[in-house]
C-alpha cells in the first residue's frame, strides 16, 4: 500500500472529530511532514511544495507544474538547497488540508469546518486564492495581501492547445465526486477531470465552445483560455468558487442545477486576468529558494 492510499485509510477510521485529536498530537512535529499526511516525510534544506497527492485531480496536479514554471523563469531549481525545511502552499484548497507553518502563494480555505487548522501556524501569506479566503484568514488574525487568482492562470503560458477547431457545442467537466453519478442521457462531450495529463485535458477545453463545470478548475482553466464557462451545482462547498469569481471582479454569477439547464444559460463574459497574472508574477516567493 503506498503512503497515500495508507494516509486516506487512516482518516476513514479516525473520522473528523479524531482528526482534531491527533492534530493536537502531531501539531508539535507538524513541519516535518506535508500536509495532513503524517506517512510524506518533508524534506531537510528544500522547499517541499506541499500539494494533494490522495487522488487522480488534475487541479491538484498543477502545484509543481506552475511553480517549476516560475522558478524557471529566474533560473531557479526547485530542489536547490536552503536552509532549514521550508513549506510552500500554492494551488488548490490546501490552506486548510494541511498544518506546516508555510509561506502560501495562490492558495484558498476549501470550508469553515477545517478552519481550525489555521490556529497556532506561523503563516507567511504572499497571495491567495480570493477574498474569502483572505476574510476567513483575517479572523482568525492572520495577515495576507490583498492579492488574489489562482495559479492555473498562468497555464496559457506553458501550454498553447493543439489547433483542432471548436469540435463541440457543449465540454461538461464533473468535479471528482460527480462522476460516477453522471449517466449520458445528454447529446454532451464529457471532459474527464481526474487526469494528470494537463496537455490532453486544455485540448479538450479548447475543443469546445462552452465549457459546463462542477469542478473549479474546470471554469479556472476554460476561461484562462478563453473558453466561456457556466457552473453547474457541486455537492462542495461552494467557497472556493466564491473566490474565484470575486477575485475576476464578477460579483453575480448563474450556478445551474442540472446539466440541462445549464446549456440554456447565457455563460459570464470572460475575466480579464493580465492585472492577475502580473500581481500573482509580483508575489512569487522568489526569496524562499535562497
Amino acid at each position: 500500500m503506498n503512503t497515500n492510499k495508507l494516509n486516506l485509510k487512516i482518516k476513514k477510521i479516525l473520522g473528523n472529530q479524531s482528526k482534531r485529536i491527533l492534530m493536537s498530537l502531531i501539531f508539535p512535529v507538524r513541519n516535518k511532514f506535508l500536509l495532513f499526511n503524517v506517512t510524506n516525510t518533508a524534506k531537510k534544506n528544500r522547499v517541499n511544495l506541499n500539494y494533494w497527492l490522495e487522488s487522480d485531480n488534475l487541479g491538484d496536479t498543477l502545484s509543481p507544474l506552475i511553480v517549476n514554471y516560475l522558478l524557471s523563469l529566474q533560473g531557479i531549481s526547485p530542489d536547490v538547497k536552503v536552509d532549514g525545511c521550508r513549506h510552500l502552499y500554492a494551488v488548490g484548497s490546501v490552506l486548510t488540508a494541511g498544518i506546516q507553518d508555510c509561506t502560501v502563494w495562490g492558495s484558498g480555505i476549501l470550508n469553515a469546518s477545517l478552519t481550525y487548522r489555521l490556529k497556532k501556524r506561523k503563516f507567511d501569506i504572499r497571495s491567495v486564492r480570493g477574498p474569502f479566503t483572505r476574510v476567513i484568514l483575517a479572523d482568525y488574525g492572520i495577515d495576507s495581501p490583498e492579492v488574489f487568482g489562482d495559479p492555473a492562470i498562468f497555464l496559457p503560458e506553458i501550454y498553447s492547445p493543439k489547433s483542432i477547431g471548436k469540435k463541440y457545442k457543449f465540454g461538461l467537466v464533473m468535479h471528482k465526486d460527480q462522476i460516477l453519478e453522471y449517466e449520458k442521457k445528454i447529446d454532451i462531450h464529457v471532459i474527464n477531470i481526474c487526469t494528470s495529463n494537463y496537455k490532453f485535458f486544455i485540448d479538450e477545453i479548447a475543443s469546445s465552445e462552452i465549457v459546463i463545470s462542477s469542478s473549479l478548475h474546470g471554469i479556472i482553466i476554460a476561461e484562462s483560455f478563453g473558453v466561456k464557462a457556466v457552473l453547474l451545482k457541486p455537492k462542495v462547498d461552494l467557497l472556493k468558487y466564491y473566490d474565484w469569481y470575486y477575485s475576476t471582479k464578477r460579483y453575480e454569477f448563474p450556478i445551474a442545477n442540472t446539466i440541462e439547464e445549464a446549456m440554456t444559460i447565457v455563460p459570464l463574459a470572460l475575466p480579464k486576468l493580465d492585472e492577475l497574472r502580473q500581481k500573482q508574477r509580483d508575489a512569487f516567493p522568489y526569496d524562499l529558494y535562497k
